[in-house]
């Protein structure tokens, strides 16, 4: 099973243009490590570190609520406490149930 003349040429197009891939490759792979510190510090934190040019939620909460909104939701998340269940020593299937059924 041979090589139709029109894979051939494709072939050969694409070897004969490899220094023009690397090149945009290259210009490409150069252009996002340059431009990922613009993106990361200015667009995200900005210039000054007090908000870049991203899209905020417009709010009408002051500095102290929102702080003490972020620290409730923080301790929310990692809080290991007991449940409901675990406090009031609540066993949802009672022993009487579990021997009518013979378990």
């Amino acid at each position: 099973m041979g090589r139709t003349p029109f894979d051939q040429v494709l072939l050969k197009n694409l070897w004969n243009g490899r220094y023009l891939f690397a090149t945009f490759f290259g210009v490409q792979l150069i252009g996002n490590k340059m431009n990922m510190h613009c993106l990361l510090q200015n667009d995200v934190f900005g210039y000054d570190g007090n908000g870049g040019n991203m899209l905020k939620i417009i709010t009408n909460l002051t500095d102290e609520e929102m702080a003490r909104l972020k620290y409730s939701r923080r301790t929310m998340w990692h809080w290991q406490g007991l449940t409901k269940a675990e406090r009031d020593n609540f066993e949802p299937i009672s022993d009487q149930e579990l021997s009518d059924r013979g378990i």
